[in-house]
């Protein structure tokens, strides 16, 4: 598999920035208009609206959400393949890593389609 070039190295670091900052126009910003999220075993979402009420969700239930890079691929049709340790930091000051596997499309420097492939089980009683 082909190591992913610079440039799409650093729109996921400038999206993960994003995301760990808390800044949602810029969030936004990467998602298209009919963006679809499948999470884990989650029912898919579909369009900018719902990927950002999502977000906003799972953010505020955090004190920041960091994406760490550990490898990214890149294929043909501008799909990328990428492993990160997602380090979530609670309100209590918890704080716990998990590894994940995800595989994103983009078109025209946004995300069309993101799965994401984790267990998310130690984190769970954080965010119910």
């Amino acid at each position: 598999m082909p190591q992913a070039d610079q440039a799409t190295i650093d729109l996921l670091i400038d999206y993960f920035d994003a995301m760990e900052a808390k800044d949602f126009d810029r969030l936004g910003s990467y998602y298209a208009d009919n963006i679809s999220l499948t999470f884990a075993n989650a029912p898919t979402i579909t369009g900018r609206d719902a990927m950002l009420a999502q977000m906003t969700t799972l953010l505020g239930k955090v004190k920041s959400l960091a994406h760490p890079l550990i490898n990214v691929w890149q294929e043909d049709g501008n799909v990328i393949i990428f492993e990160v340790t997602s380090i979530w930091h609670f309100h209590d000051d918890t704080v716990i890593k998990i590894n994940a596997c995800s595989i994103f499309t983009v078109a025209d420097g946004q995300f069309i389609d993101q799965r994401i492939y984790v267990d998310n089980a130690p984190v769970d009683r954080y965010l119910s």
